[in-house]
């Protein structure tokens, strides 16, 4: 760039930096909507998961992780996520207190359910049981609440 002025080759230097490098990836539009749900108390708690670690209930492992009061008999979750194989879980957090609540045997008190809709009995589902494909066209999902009292 020898015999370019200052102000072109800082013009350059400015141009290549407002071009921002890679372009994101593309994503697609997740869309989870949760029934079933036995009452209209507390709120729910949603997360994305990209692989077994953390499932279903490490936040800080989630892709995505939002929390909506149950205001509804049907609530909608949505998510712009790249796409990919993916399993989501949810939690009707009836108190409010952020985590399932058990009783003394350790069944849960509170309703839960994962993508594919899963109802193992004495266990909770597995990633790989929840396990779906996102497309780039996006996709539509129904996760059905199972409560065990």
């Amino acid at each position: 760039m020898s015999g370019l002025s200052p102000r072109v080759v800082l013009g350059f230097f400015l141009l290549g930096l407002c071009s921002g490098g890679p372009a994101a990836p593309p994503t697609a539009k997740l869309t989870i909507t949760v029934q079933d749900l036995r009452n209209h108390k507390g709120q729910l708690i949603f997360g994305v998961f990209k692989s077994a670690d953390g499932f279903p209930t490490d936040s800080q492992k989630a892709v995505d992780w939002q929390i909506k009061a149950v205001d509804a008999d049907r609530v909608v979750f949505a998510a712009e996520l790249p796409p990919g194989v993916y399993g989501a879980s949810v939690l009707h957090d009836e108190n409010k207190n952020g985590k399932m609540d058990k009783n003394f045997v350790g069944a849960p008190v509170e309703g839960y359910g994962v993508t594919n809709n899963p109802k193992p009995a004495l266990r909770a589902a597995t990633f790989d049981e929840s396990r779906f494909k996102l497309p780039p066209e996006g996709a539509s999902l129904t996760i059905s609440i199972q409560y065990f009292r």
